[in-house]
């Protein structure tokens, strides 16, 4: 029996000129126990054949003549042990893209395994396949065949080549799919097509997504070879570019595949809309659209969440990178992974929930609600824009960050690095062609998810490393730079505590562990005032004075200037953005949120309210009746967002607003917004 592991490290290898156990450890996921009992395991099993495992320097490589295609041929009759989700997505695909019959001997044959373990797998399969509006049947004339609407089947395609590239064996099983049967139209064909011809189209590929989208587009290739419905597409404009390039690959396609007819212009228009999420940012499309739905975004998030973003025009340009392809991705219903999702809501909690409503201007234009793994790598966007100057820690290193998949992949993994190496400058993150515009004596170390050209200390990466992972890397770059151990006190001396009352066997590891723990702790505390932390009874004012809209912010703000939180350049500064940019703060229902910049006058984090027996008239405009003001006093963009969140929360209760504006004494005011930690 031959365990997927095993051949997973094969293939990894064959992939690569030669890595060590932390790079197979970082490409495979596995750990690096596991890495090595499987290449001790391959030893052994390939001792009587002409290839060998070889090592030299710590780094290992295949010698011999083998590819992936005839991995199948080495395994030969050997019996497979592959997890059963695995089995089922490859059954699946097998049936999927299939050219002749097929019977449960079939199964049996194509995975390894009894005759019982198949009939059990199609059970759970059919099971699977019925929250998606599927079902797989035999008959004596056509054996196993998929029911249902041909899209649903592209799309759980899709949904199934998304988990397998996911997973440790993904790339292995997904070529086993295709070799299993005779098609001209290969991953190999179509991906070699778009790397030549995105660099002659100008397109940049987002390496995961677009590595995605052709496996589901070979997939779909080799189906239609057969008398199947084709997806009829929605007419939804694409850059001319992926127009062009979803041309080439059809033609090509035509001529190596056993098609009964050409392809239509809607095959043409699915595929170039298919196409359309695998690539980055420019686009021949009217980029005037996705200008407007980027500041849209921008706009809403700023007026709701109260940040501001100093660095908006970048922000901006690395939104619409990102936009674009997410944009083609809802459109066409096509699956969407981010294994940092739940460690981003849970780290990012408040921030999370903003980015979300912020996110509705796209919502609305694509028709559907935004899954939480895409909102994830908006908050990232976002969060990058948020962060403290880091001025009193010492920078005695740049670095370059290397990542051919996305602006959003680069930063999460820009972000993971900057907890294990504080003492780290990250210059810039870029495309592996684009390494070269950085010169030699602007960085010192790169840190890529791919093995680039450069004279400089490399070290291979990815977006999710576990603590043993980022425990080999940080002891990898203190050996080429010893001097970049920050010794940090409380971790230190934290882990001296743990090893008087412990013994400690993986020290290293626990290191790491304890530094992401701490810098998250961190995190936690930076957003710690709650909303009844900071509206107390000292910060509650109620007035039946006539004043006009100028007098009441400034009344409103007392409280706030008379604690210290605030300097007397507040109040004005707040008013003075009334008269520049309009009635912003009037959140309907008699509410208005004065606000100003942190460096306007803020020198500890604040709110205050102020509710009024006479409306006042923002811009003496009787449109923008106000009869409640709170005014917030934010020292950073991070501090404030968690009462943010609870009083935005509170304000979309019609009830408790009524309450609000009635409110004779602060104990009313304290009950509504009363919240347990």
């Amino acid at each position: 029996m031959i365990d997927h592991k095993i051949i997973v490290v094969l293939i990894t290898l064959l992939a690569n000129q030669s890595l060590s156990l932390y790079e197979l450890s970082v490409k495979t996921r596995f750990s690096i126990k596991d890495v090595r009992d499987c290449i001790n395991q391959l030893t052994i099993y390939l001792s009587n054949r002409e290839i060998k495992i070889e090592q030299d320097k710590g780094r290992y490589y295949v010698t011999g003549i083998l590819d992936r295609k005839n991995i199948t041929t080495l395994i030969g009759s050997e019996e497979l042990q592959l997890p059963k989700r695995i089995r089922l997505h490859l059954i699946y695909l097998y049936t999927f893209c299939r050219t002749d019959f097929v019977s449960n001997w079939h199964y049996k044959d194509f995975l390894k395994v009894s005759k019982n373990t198949t009939l059990s797998d199609i059970r759970s399969l059919r099971k699977n396949l019925q929250t998606h509006h599927l079902d797989i049947e035999y008959s004596r004339s056509q054996g196993y065949i998929i029911l249902g609407d041909e899209k649903q089947k592209h799309l759980m395609a899709f949904k199934v080549v998304n988990e397998l590239l996911n997973s440790p064996v993904g790339l292995w099983g997904l070529e086993y799919v295709i070799s299993a049967w005779p098609h001209g139209i290969t991953f190999e064909i179509l991906n070699k097509l778009v790397q030549d011809y995105s660099k002659i189209l100008h397109l940049t590929p987002i390496s995961n997504k677009l590595q995605e989208c052709l496996y589901g587009i070979t997939l779909i290739l080799c189906r239609y070879q057969r008398k199947v419905s084709r997806v009829v597409s929605e007419e939804i404009e694409v850059p001319s570019q992926i127009r062009n390039l979803a041309d080439i690959l059809l033609d090509n396609a035509y001529d190596l595949g056993g098609f009964d007819s050409n392809f239509t212009q809607s095959d043409r228009q699915y595929i170039a809309g298919l196409l359309s999420s695998g690539f980055e940012g420019n686009t021949s499309v009217d980029f005037s659209y996705f200008k407007t739905l980027t500041d849209q975004i921008v706009e809403k998030m700023e007026s709701i969440s109260l940040l501001q973003f100093s660095q908006q025009g970048t922000l901006k340009e690395n939104l619409i990178k990102h936009l674009i392809p997410v944009y083609y991705r809802l459109k066409f219903g096509l699956p969407s992974s981010n294994d940092y999702t739940d460690r981003i809501k849970e780290q990012h909690p408040d921030l999370f929930e903003f980015v979300k409503e912020s996110l509705e201007p796209l919502s609305k234009v694509v028709g559907l609600p935004i899954p939480d793994s895409e909102i994830a790598y908006f908050v990232v966007h976002f969060g990058g824009y948020l962060k403290k100057n880091e001025t009193s820690t010492r920078k005695n290193y740049r670095a370059v960050i290397v990542c051919p998949n996305g602006t959003s992949s680069s930063l999460m993994i820009k972000e993971n690095l900057r907890i294990l190496f504080p003492q780290v400058s990250f210059i810039g993150v870029t495309r592996v062609d684009r390494l070269h515009e950085f010169k030699d004596d602007e960085f010192d170390l790169v840190f890529s998810t791919v093995k680039v050209e450069t004279q400089k200390p490399q070290y291979l990466v990815s977006v999710m490393m576990s603590v043993e992972q980022s425990s080999q890397l940080v002891q990898l770059v203190s050996k080429d730079f010893p001097e970049m151990d920050p010794k940090d006190i409380e971790l230190e001396r934290l882990l001296e505590l743990i090893k008087r009352f412990a013994s400690v066997s993986q020290e290293s590891e626990l290191r790491i562990a304890l530094k992401n723990f701490i810098y998250e702790e961190m995190q936690r505390k930076e957003v710690l005032p709650l909303l009844q932390d900071l509206i107390t009874e000292k910060m509650f004012q109620r007035s039946s004075e006539k004043m006009g809209w100028k007098d009441a912010i400034r009344k409103a703000s007392q409280p706030m200037l008379e604690s210290g939180q605030i300097t007397a350049n507040y109040p004005e500064a707040m008013i003075g953005k009334v008269e520049e940019f309009g009635p912003f703060i009037n959140l309907g229902k008699g509410i208005a949120i004065p606000h100003a910049r942190p460096e306007d006058g803020v020198n500890e984090v604040g709110m205050s309210m102020l509710v009024l027996d006479h409306p006042i008239y923002l811009l003496d405009d009787p449109a923008q009746e106000i009869r409640l003001l709170i005014c917030i006093a934010a020292v950073d963009n991070q501090t404030h967002l968690k009462a943010l969140k609870h009083l935005t929360m509170i304000l979309r209760d019609n009830a408790k607003v009524e309450r609000l504006l009635t409110a004779q004494e602060f104990n009313d005011i304290k009950e509504i917004i009363q919240q347990e930690d």
